[in-house]
């Protein structure tokens, strides 16, 4: 997966932070890919995602950790309860 990626399009943009959030707060569609959600890898699915995701895209903010916003990857260690039931980009 691509970590900030979160509605599995292939590409991070300002629909990925949106995603998180709708998904948080509007009772939006549940991410295929929790890992790639989680924005800032903390193992956790919350409001700070929606929020790195868009600081990243929109303020300069930190590039969203390994594997990445790029390349295709898995999650490195340490192990979170995420997971990654889809991710039909890569």
């Amino acid at each position: 997966f691509k970590r900030g990626d979160a509605d599995s399009s292939g590409e991070i943009n300002i629909t990925d932070g949106i995603y998180v959030l709708n998904f948080l707060f509007l009772g939006g569609p549940d991410p295929t890919c929790m890992d790639a959600a989680d924005g800032n890898d903390d193992g956790a699915t919350n409001i700070t995602d929606g929020i790195y995701i868009l600081n990243f895209l929109f303020l300069g903010g930190a590039e969203p950790p390994a594997p990445g916003p790029e390349a295709c990857g898995v999650d490195p260690p340490p192990a979170d309860e995420l997971d990654c039931a889809s991710y039909p980009a890569c």
